[in-house]
């Protein structure tokens, strides 16, 4: 999952191993300090490679 800002360059992703809850949390924080509006998109799912 990736959220990021419309307004600004704030975003945050699940890509480093945050949770999509920690996520969720950071971006209702930023909307709340700035009044910015938050958008998401999800990430593709992880390739998994069988031999």
């Amino acid at each position: 999952m990736h959220k990021y800002c419309l307004e600004c360059d704030w975003q945050a992703s699940t890509a480093g191993g945050t949770t999509e809850a920690e996520v969720s949390e950071q971006a209702i924080e930023h909307f709340v300090e700035t009044g910015h509006t938050i958008d998401s998109m999800r990430l593709p799912p992880p390739v998994i490679l069988e031999n």
